[in-house]
């Protein structure tokens, strides 16, 4: 059955996996969400300089979280092969390192099978630029090669320049870093950009920082050149003029300023917090526009290990420790209020640290009990959570929360949940003692769904060190044993030091990427099923919201610069954007 004339056809969706160097490991966690949890589906995609290895691994069929888990797991000190020849060179030496480190470790690390990727049905383009004839070339997947591969992030001065053919090649983040025109001549109506290159435009002292400047200098020209192409060409088509590429085209833009640096990394923690972020800012820009998101589990490791964060996993290491709080709470909520004396004794348990670590949520299991007179004496739990060192809302991870759900049942058979947060937050000055020891706690009645109890527990120094003593891991051999253990320390320490050392702040986006308001709320055709899930329409790629279209509404010219959408495609809502600055598209910041 043929369309009928006139019927539009549906929108081509290109994914622009943007260069960054290992910044990109923040895309990674972009793409987790897009891929997997909105069940977003692309026509094809583009990836330039660090981009490219997200791009292969697409183009090999890996899923999102697959994608994601490569860079949760990676070793970035395995990148390090020094150039020592070129070093006794001085400025006359080829690199500071060697593509021997990316070549044997990253490459292998991330599975890539070069016979799936060049015989991928996926249409892509690999960004390469021939030093020999001075030109970019898009390379298509059924091409690309190992060394092709390498050529696409072989950065003047730290790696060598690969030849190919007789000719050199080189990094092409000084061309593009991320090619928008090269879509767009393939066909796309929608480009999705995931930009990790550093927007603040802040310059600082150092051969290494000048040189990274000039390459946030490069893309971010090259991009807003691009951008600023797309919308006029989407004013003239308004307007009745012809447009540069012969119909409207859409952007939508996720970039964000990752805290890793772009080569120079040491700590795998980095990146697992950098994925994590991805993770975070591409949930909460979909739920700002509507796409509905449903988180997938963990699939296998690298190892073969299958965790699904409930420590099925064969061989997984395993943390537990026990932890008492004491203090008092003010019990009732008349005049005749009363204080009584509550204690928490907590035994917690990661079963999977693997998954404990990889989920942002950082969730363990709680058991115990809960003993307070006022409520019936010593009282086991039915059930308890806690989830540790969790980035509070809206903060950017700049303040985290020690969160506990308890769930009791009284000697007059009310069943009772205590909850309890720690807040850590770095204020003038910085407390860490009393923020990671005060548990601000409420008891609420179920049933009534009100609050019976509240007050403030604490750990006191020589509880502190009593709950030091506990700590005890379940792996295999003791080494596995000890690195368990290092492993939450290291986590433990790491996200203290978000807080209270090396904070992430929120940064504004620049003018030049301003955010445009909403000027009407979504319209959404949404229902609940029997779980309470929203449902809505189906498509012929999976169950969606219904659309009734995504508009963009360009500044200056009150033009549309999209036509109506019916893939899940039918994912994205209706919304329309008033003038604001001179960009024009669908623009999130995890900093807006």
């Amino acid at each position: 059955m043929t369309r009928s004339q006139g019927t539009p056809r549906a929108p081509r969706r290109a994914l622009v996996f943007a260069g960054g160097g290992l910044k990109v490991a923040y895309q990674a966690g972009a793409v987790q969400v897009l891929l997997d949890e909105a069940g977003i589906e692309f026509d094809l995609a583009d990836g330039a300089s660090g981009g490219v290895f997200n791009l292969a691994m697409w183009c090999q069929g890996m899923t999102g979280r697959q994608i994601a888990d490569n860079w949760r797991n990676y070793q970035p000190l395995g990148d390090f092969s020094p150039n020592l020849g070129a070093w006794l060179r001085g400025p006359w030496g080829a690199s500071v390192l060697t593509a021997r480190g990316l070549r044997r470790h990253t490459l292998t690390g991330f599975g890539l099978d070069w016979h799936a990727i060049r015989s991928t049905s996926r249409e892509a383009v690999f960004e390469l630029f021939n030093v020999s004839r001075q030109e970019l070339q898009p390379v298509p997947a059924a091409q690309i090669t190992e060394d092709r591969l390498l050529s696409a992030v072989a950065l003047p001065m730290w790696f060598p320049p690969a030849r190919i053919d007789g000719d050199t090649y080189i990094d092409a983040v000084f061309a593009t870093d991320g090619s928008l025109e090269e879509m767009i001549r393939r066909g796309a109506d929608e480009l999705w950009v995931i930009w990790t290159v550093s927007t603040r435009g802040r310059w600082a002292p150092g051969f290494v920082a000048e040189y990274f400047l000039m390459i946030e200098a490069a893309a971010n020209s090259g991009l807003r050149r691009a951008l600023q192409q797309i919308e006029q060409n989407n004013a003239n088509i308004a307007a009745g003029r012809p447009g540069a590429y012969g119909r409207p085209i859409t952007v939508h833009l996720i970039s964000a300023e990752v805290p890793l640096g772009y080569l120079l990394n040491f700590r795998r923690s980095s990146f697992v917090r950098a994925v994590d972020l991805g993770v975070r800012d591409t949930r909460a820009w979909c739920a700002r526009h509507g796409i509905r998101t449903r988180p997938v589990p963990p699939g296998p490791d690298p190892g073969g290990t299958v965790s699904d964060g409930a420590g099925s996993g064969r061989g997984a290491a395993a943390v537990r420790f026990h932890e008492v709080m004491k203090g008092q709470l003010t019990v009732g909520e008349t005049a005749c209020e009363s204080t009584a004396r509550m204690v928490l004794d907590l035994d917690v348990v990661i079963r999977d640290l693997d998954a404990f670590l990889a989920d942002p949520g950082h969730a363990a299991e709680v058991s115990g009990s809960v003993r307070c007179a006022a409520f019936g004496g010593r009282l086991p739990l039915r059930s308890g959570t806690l989830r540790l060192l969790t980035d509070a809302a809206c903060t950017e991870g700049t303040e985290k929360n020690m969160t506990y759900d308890l769930a009791v049942t009284d000697r007059l058979g009310r069943a009772l949940r205590v909850h309890g947060v720690k807040r850590l937050v770095r204020g003038a000055r910085p407390e860490i003692w009393a923020d990671s020891t005060s548990l601000t706690t409420e008891v609420r009645d179920e049933a009534a769904g009100r609050v019976v109890a509240a007050g403030i527990l604490r750990i006191s120094v020589s509880g502190f060190l009593r709950q030091l003593a506990t700590f005890r891991a379940t792996a295999a051999t003791a080494r596995g044993r000890a690195g368990a253990l290092a492993r939450f320390g290291g986590f433990f320490a790491d996200q203290l030091s978000q807080v209270y050392v090396r904070p992430v702040r929120p940064m504004p986006p620049p003018p030049w990427l301003a955010v445009p308001r909403p000027a009407a709320t979504p319209a959404l055709d949404s229902t609940n099923d029997e779980n309470g899930n929203g449902t809505s329409g189906r498509s012929r790629r999976g169950p969606g919201l219904t659309s009734r279209g995504a508009a963009v509404t360009l500044p200056g010219s009150g033009a549309l610069a999209s036509a109506r959408t019916s893939w899940p495609r039918d994912r994205i809502p209706s919304l329309r954007y008033a003038p604001d600055r001179w960009y024009s598209t669908v623009f999130a910041d995890r900093n807006s």
